[in-house]
């Protein structure tokens, strides 16, 4: 009987020894995860252009004697650099940045790849730079629709959740600030969060935090 016990409390032992290595191993997976979110703005581009809302009527420059400029033409539209970001969407109100967060459609912790905004069914969206459309799906299975733009300096922008706009197609070239679609049906793997945008930039191949080119979150 004492040798059957003896047996009973080494398995028992054992058998926490081994709950504890595997709580270890997973609390150092989540650190090792979470010190990598932090450090993967390094790999971005270091610089930080700035933004125009797609509804913003004020013209930069001049003053508010002199309106337009030197030239004070009121049709005269100042130049912006080529790298000036727009917003994807007017009134943007953002839901969900880029970080490590709680996904209420999948149920679980996982890394948000993209920045949501908050929008209704039937919202235009909008171009952030002049590029090139590189992809447009109007049939995901899971109803993940998206449209994705190649910029110049190996950069792209995805808008996804949308319904393209009729006639847009692989090829076409835009402008910053361009309808390419408007705002659909809540559905896919963010279909809990409802109607929105979710928007995601790459630099090189690699997925970026959209707010350090669009600058909206406050520090």
């Amino acid at each position: 009987m004492k040798e059957q016990n003896k047996k009973s409390k080494k398995k028992i032992l054992l058998y926490y020894l081994i709950l504890a290595a595997c709580l270890l191993v997973i609390a150092a997976v989540t650190v090792t995860l979470i010190f990598t979110v932090g450090k993967r703005n390094d790999n971005v581009l270091d610089n930080n252009p700035g933004i125009n809302n797609p509804d913003d009527g004020n013209k930069p420059g001049g003053d508010d004697n002199n309106p337009g400029g030197d030239d004070n033409k009121p049709d005269d539209k100042p130049t912006v650099g080529d790298n000036e970001f727009g917003l994807p969407i007017a009134n943007a109100t953002v839901t969900t940045s880029y970080e490590f967060s709680y996904d209420t459609t999948l149920d679980r912790y996982c890394v948000h790849q993209g920045m949501d905004f908050q929008a209704k069914a039937g919202d235009e969206v909008c171009a952030v730079l002049a590029g090139t459309v590189t992809k447009v799906v109007t049939d995901h299975i899971l109803g993940e629709n998206y449209v994705t733009i190649t910029h110049a300096n190996n950069m792209t922008t995805t808008y996804k959740y949308i319904t393209a706009k009729e006639g847009l197609k692989e090829g076409d070239t835009v402008k910053r600030g361009d309808v390419i679609g408007t705002i659909a049906a809540a559905s896919g793997m963010e279909m809990k969060q409802g109607e929105h945008l979710h928007f995601e930039i790459t630099v090189n191949g690699k997925l970026a935090d959209p707010n350090i080119y669009l600058d909206i979150i406050e520090k």
